[in-house]
């Protein structure tokens, strides 16, 4: 209930006596309301420190730390009347005495009201007793209310129906309200909960348990610089809670927004324990700079590894998506938002929360490799089909293998290196508060390790949230996120293990490792025994990094409707790691004592944020106005340092003291200095008349210190509308639709994540002569180009929120298009010029697309049965509209074509297997000379020559669509949910089924002498357009790169989380609140995969990203990251299993 206050000047003498009992009438109406409210006189205490204060201060003061009011007549104080007070956790009462002493009065306390009378007079007038005696008679109701669990809530308002007669539930979820004897029905309410009305007749006491409403349009979502109900919202904004995120037990945020929101694609780049994947909204839009969204973290942009985000601190992510939304943050929203809400405190007594789980992991399913026989078969048809140059020696079987298929040897290296992985996450939460101090505290471990031996990470956190109100004016708050976490991905031994023959034993006869399984191959010292890996003096691959998150603020009231709120942010980040590998070790394999190698690294953050913001909300009526100015500096500083050498004389010592390095390597070019600088001012202007039609409006402006004086600022507007049309009149007879709004937005933003000294040139070093010496000069490799500005991008929206039958069907329904110009782009120069190029603003893309969520509530029984289902829907299309020059229609060597998508495949196209009726062909007219059994290629221009004219788009690493799919059940305390994750549509690259460069690749290369994922091998007796015949030439399988392109579209079912409520009646009397326990499954099952169903591994998400667009697996002239999406020789997909409980006690 809001607190309200009172000054009740009244005169006792020389008034009429109507008007006298009129106004007391009025007081003790309400005083009488007010006998419903807080504890009792000598339970309030209070803590103050007033000297020399203005007696009217020091009422307000009272009023604002207490249920209790003043009344008083004029002239009761003197003129100018001060009194000092100071107490520590003191009683009202013996605060009231000082006072009363103080100033010469004398007090009654009637209910909630401080009467203050004159000195000397202790009695109220006859006609104040008198009002009182004929008062109604009044009875007392008590109650508790409880969440489902049976967990109290505090802060509940309970309230009399059709009175403004109620209170709030105290920290143990209790109330006590004193009403009139003929009230029949209490309302109680909360945030986040339905609204019930319970009948009070002929009852003393009630118990109330508050259900969680779903899909509310009272629901508050997180937008730039404030908050909105959802439906004032005008944007595209998408919300999913933290307890939805927690389903998903995994180290990040990445891996648990997976299939949960329309529009946001993300997609793995490691199986290492602790990686973290890459986030897309609305698709890539940028073909240089970064197309990460923006993070923003209670209020203040975050910066750097998302690692260090602890979920179980989330209290909600909020999706900014459309520019209408993102624009208020200008310079960084094109690629959209991620607002992160962490824990605060509530009011009522501490409440722990303490949250642990177990997990164990195993690979999905080994790939499928050769059996010994089925490798001696195989290196067999690669000798007897050694067409293109019969002069080349097979590698056959080694004395070794001959041996191992005589005794018969079948060592399966993958389930002698992939072991188990565990999991541990344990969580404790504490929150509580009271009306002027709210607090929450949160401290926890994460450790998780891999499947392959000393993988390791290791997250600690400490987090600590407090808010505090000063005065009813003013309340300040700190907020600060803390984390320390260790790392060690020594190395992957995946391409090594796949490469060596299961005709080989891993270990010699006395019981040792046999180091070298390969003996007498061409190869015996590159590919050591990968059991070594257990070496970890000699292997390390380690990281230490520090992170603290601080925001402090202060919020002023200026006037009801008018605040002012300071916001400071500080970030610090510290990591420092290094390797080493010591000499003939698995990943430095063939080497010798000088050549161990060893690497330190040290990388440091800090970045301040100050912002000034200016908010006002207000209702005229039926127009509701509200306005945020805003004032922003932030600056940052990043500094990387990086030192590489050879010649560590002992294992011991590693990377720990470099001053043993005998030999440094080539410069690093990770040794680099970075400051930049942002400034900028922001307006916001909300507009709602009626509940019906909405308005936003944004205007900002950023001047940014990477871009050069009279091109450092510009302006980002944006504007947005709604209609919510179930509101207006004609659709009141309408019950089936409960919620329809139609939104419709426009906004210009820009992409600051660009290289800060892109303006200026850059020399390179060259060698020249200078007499008889030669000696290393500088010439100009790029020019300067002090024009440059940031990318930006204009988007439109149209979206449609709706719901029907009491939104048991409700959804959004958004489509977009977008266009982004003066992408930077390297230009080349003429030679005349001296010059290589130089980065200009030339590239455009433009992008379009649609986006649905849809929640339903299938059943919700009388006996507790209730199932939901949310579903999730998205198509995002892309292409460039134009390069360096408008005459220029492709960039060949990144992989870049006006009108197609920017993340092309561009190669020779597979399209079989040449089979033997073909041979006619073959001999008499395709060139370069082919065999029958050879990969057989699309002739594009018709020319009978396979050559570079021959390549085309073959595909996009991008998907057609993606999805989700997430359905629940709850029954009686049991929860069963499962999250189904889909991209369809799309290829993925596979390196290890191609002859990349001699790579880890397919086996027919090099003379067949590797060992290699099992498949599909073409043969006269299996005619198969799968893959070629085995040829022991060396320039075979000709065009080899084609074979790694494969269909990537995938159904999984993300995760299975089954959880139960434990009654309360079996901990009623031991303090526990609330207990849940819960087990998960994460990659459980793939429903639906090519790559799965043909057998080139168990999982078709990537565990590699990056590489080059041009023929991304067998080479290509410029590396272009972010753009090869690749499942390939790493560490493989994980299934996990995790047991767990939630107490709250």
């Amino acid at each position: 209930m809001k607190k309200k206050r009172i000054r009740c000047l009244f005169e006792w003498k020389g008034m009429n006596q109507t008007l006298r009992k009129m106004k007391l009438t009025l007081l003790f109406s309400f005083l009488l309301f007010m006998t419903s409210w807080g504890t009792s006189l000598s339970q309030t205490r209070l803590t103050l420190n007033l000297s020399n204060t203005p007696i009217n201060e020091f009422i307000q003061t009272v009023e604002d730390k207490t249920d209790y009011y003043f009344l008083y007549q004029d002239h009761v104080f003197r003129t100018g009347q001060k009194v000092t007070i100071h107490s520590e956790d003191e009683a009202l009462e013996s605060i009231l005495d000082q006072m009363a002493d103080q100033a010469f009065v004398e007090y009654k306390i009637i209910d909630r009201q401080i009467v203050i009378l004159p000195s000397g007079q202790t009695n109220l007038p006859e006609v104040v007793k008198n009002m009182i005696e004929q008062q109604p008679q009044k009875r007392d109701v008590s109650g508790t209310v409880s969440d489902s669990s049976g967990a109290p809530l505090p802060g509940v308002t309970v309230v009399v129906k059709g009175t403004t007669i109620g209170t709030t539930t105290n920290s143990d979820g209790k109330f006590v309200l004193s009403l009139p004897t003929d009230a029949q029905i209490l309302e109680v309410s909360f945030v986040g909960m339905k609204m019930q009305e319970i009948s009070i007749a002929g009852k003393s006491t009630v118990r109330v348990v508050m259900e969680q409403e779903i899909l509310s349009v009272d629901e508050v979502v997180v937008v730039g610089y404030g908050t909105l109900r959802k439906q004032d919202v005008t944007g595209s904004v998408a919300s999913v809670s933290g307890a939805k995120l927690q389903q998903v037990q995994t180290a990040n945020l990445t891996s648990q927004m997976k299939g949960r929101t329309a529009g946001v694609d993300i997609v793995s780049n490691s199986s290492n324990p602790g990686a973290s994947g890459q986030i897309r909204i609305r698709g890539e839009r940028s073909l240089t700079g970064t197309n990460d969204p923006l993070l923003v973290v209670d209020g203040i942009p975050y910066s750097g590894n998302i690692n260090d985000l602890n979920p179980n601190d989330i209290v909600s992510v909020d999706i900014l998506k459309d520019a209408s939304a993102t624009a208020v943050y200008g310079s960084r929203g094109s690629n959209g938002i991620l607002m992160v809400t962490t824990k605060r405190g509530k009011a009522g007594k501490a409440l722990f929360t303490f949250d642990s789980s177990y997990g164990v992991s195993s690979i999905m399913d080994e790939l499928r490799v050769f059996t010994g026989n089925e490798l001696a078969a195989f290196k067999a048809e690669a000798a007897s089909g050694n067409t293109v140059n019969p002069n080349t020696n097979p590698y056959g079987l080694t004395t070794a293998e001959t041996a191992g298929l005589a005794s018969g040897t079948n060592t399966n290296w993958q389930k002698l290196i992939f072991q188990k992985g565990f999991t541990s996450n344990q969580q404790l939460n504490v929150s509580g508060g009271n009306e002027s101090t709210l607090f929450s505290m949160g401290m926890g471990y994460y450790n998780e390790t891999g499947i392959i031996p000393h993988q390791k990470f290791e997250r600690y956190n400490l987090r600590s949230t407090i808010d505090h109100k000063i005065s009813g004016k003013l309340k300040v708050g700190l907020n600060s996120m803390n984390t320390l976490t260790f790392s060690n991905i020594a190395g992957n031994p995946v391409g090594n293990l796949l490469n060596l023959s299961p005709l080989a034993a891993p270990y010699n006869t006395d019981g040792t490792i046999n180091l070298y399984p390969m003996k007498g191959h061409i190869d015996e010292m590159v590919y050591l025994n990968p059991l070594t890996i257990d070496n970890k003096d000699a292997i390390s691959n380690s990281s230490r990094r520090m992170r603290s998150f601080n925001s402090l603020y202060g919020e002023w009231s200026i006037l009801q409707s008018l605040k002012y709120r300071l916001n400071l942010g500080l970030d610090f980040s510290q990591t420092q790691g290094g390797s080493y590998y010591g000499p003939n070790t698995l990943f430095n394999a063939g080497t010798t004592l000088a050549q161990a190698r060893a690497n330190v690294n040290n990388n440091e953050f800090y970045s301040y944020t100050i912002e000034n913001l200016l908010l006002f909300d207000k209702t005229f009526g039926k127009h509701k106005v509200g306005f945020t100015g805003l004032y922003s500096v932030q600056k940052d500083h990043t500094r990387s340092s990086n030192f590489d050498g050879l010649g560590i004389p002992n294992d011991i010592i590693q990377n720990t003291n470099m001053y043993f390095v005998t030999t440094l390597t080539a410069p690093n070019t990770n040794n680099f200095l970075i400051e930049k600088g942002l400034i900028s001012y922001m307006a916001r202007i909300n507009y709602g008349y009626d509940n019906r039609y909405l308005l936003t409006a944004s205007l900002r402006r950023d001047g940014a210190s990477v871009l050069s004086p009279g091109h450092q600022y510009f302006t980002y507007p944006a504007i947005a509308l709604a209609w919510n049309i179930s509101n207006e009149q004609f659709f009141k007879n309408i019950p089936a639709i409960t919620n329809l709004k139609l939104r419709a937005g426009w906004g210009k933003t820009a992409n600051a994540g660009i290289n800060p000294y892109s303006t200026l040139g850059a020399l390179s070093t060259v060698n020249y002569n200078f007499g008889t010496s030669g000696l290393t000069g500088f010439l100009v490799s790029t020019l300067a180009n002090k024009s440059l500005k940031w990318e930006s991008t204009e988007q439109s929206n149209l979206g449609l929120d709706f719901g029907f039958f009491k939104n048991r069907i409700s959804g959004t329904i958004d489509v977009y298009n977008q266009k982004t110009e003066d992408i930077l782009l390297g230009m080349s120069l003429p030679r005349s010029n001296g010059a290589g190029s130089v980065v200009v603003n030339a590239g455009k893309t433009k992008g379009r697309g649609i986006e649905i969520n849809i929640s339903t509530i299938n059943f919700e029984l009388n006996n507790g049965f209730k199932w939901i289902t949310d579903f999730t829907f998205s198509i995002n299309r892309n292409e460039i509209s134009a390069l360096q020059n408008p005459t220029l229609k492709a960039d060949v060597g990144n992989g870049w074509f006006v009108g197609q998508p920017l993340t092309v495949i561009y190669d020779l196209k597979k399209i079989g297997i040449w089979q033997t009726a073909d041979a006619t062909v073959l001999a008499t007219q395709i060139t370069p000379k082919q065999f029958v059994g050879q990969i057989r290629i699309e002739d594009l221009n018709k020319d009978f020559k396979i050559d570079a004219n021959d390549r085309q788009i073959i595909g996009n690493f991008e998907p057609k669509w993606i999805g989700g799919f997430t359905s629940t059940f709850s029954f009686k305390g049991i929860e069963l949910s499962a999250v189904l994750y889909s991209r369809i549509g799309m290829l993925v690259g596979v390196p290890y089924v191609t002859a990349d460069g001699g790579a880890q690749g397919y086996p027919m290369f090099m003379q067949s002498r590797r060992n290699q994922l099992k498949v599909d091998y073409w043969t006269p007796n299996n005619p198969t357009n799968k893959f070629p015949r085995p040829d022991a030439s060396k320039d075979n399988p000709m065009f080899g790169s084609t074979l790694g392109y494969i269909d990537g579209s995938f159904v999984k079912i993300r995760t299975i989380d089954l959880s139960y409520n434990i009654p309360s009646k079996y901990f009623a009397k031991s303090g526990i609140n609330s207990l849940k326990v819960f087990v998960n499954i994460l990659n459980p099952l793939v429903l639906y995969s090519p790559f799965v169903k043909e057998g080139y591994g168990p999982d078709p998400e990537g565990n590699g990203y990056g590489g080059t667009v041009t023929s991304p697996l067998a080479g290509g002239s410029t590396s272009i990251p972010g753009r090869a999406i690749t499942v390939n020789a790493n560490t493989p997909s994980t299934r996990q299993v995790n047991f767990g409980l939630n107490l709250k006690f």
